[in-house]
């Protein structure tokens, strides 16, 4: 065959290349753009620990803490998503940036602190959703949610005077 059966050939045929509109349709488990929930982070740094190139750091500060993701390192594991407690990562199913795009794409979110109902103290409480998840049901997370605006020290105490009113109303 020579070069000009080749061209005619190419051009009687369609095109096989994809435009922009015509795009293939994203796995189910497609690793886009990372996304971060600040409303369910409670700055536990489970992703910083499992985040191999150290694409994600915390900084905490007085009263609010710093989730930092830096796209550029990003290998797109899924590793953070994966071991997240409160599920406030997540990936979307588009295309995450190409790698110039990425080198530059530093995200710093911000994750408030709440003080304690009790003593005062910086706390980030659980979120809701995750009680429910860890209770099984909506209703021991309702009885949870008071203990939950606590910090430990005084949930502590909470659950203490608890069981000492249950031991000494046994006895009369």
């Amino acid at each position: 065959m020579d070069i000009f059966q080749v061209i005619f050939h190419n051009f009687a045929t369609r095109s096989r290349t994809r435009k922009p509109e015509d795009s293939v349709p994203f796995p189910v488990d497609f690793r886009g753009e990372l996304v971060h929930a600040t409303d369910q982070c409670v700055l536990c740094e489970t992703c910083v620990y499992v985040c191999s190139p150290v694409a994600i750091t915390t900084d905490n500060e007085d009263k609010e803490g710093y989730w930092q993701y830096d796209g550029g390192r990003c290998t797109f594991c899924g590793r953070c998503v994966e071991y997240c407690p409160t599920h406030a990562l997540s990936f979307l199913n588009q295309s995450a940036p190409t790698v110039n795009q990425r080198s530059s794409e530093y995200k710093t979110h911000i994750v408030e602190y709440q003080h304690c109902k009790r003593c005062g103290a910086l706390i980030i409480p659980l979120p809701y959703e995750t009680l429910v998840r860890l209770y099984h049901s909506e209703e021991a997370a309702q009885h949870a949610v008071q203990n939950n605006e606590l910090c430990e020290r005084c949930r502590s105490k909470v659950q203490s005077e608890f069981l000492k009113s249950g031991i000494s109303g046994n006895k009369n």
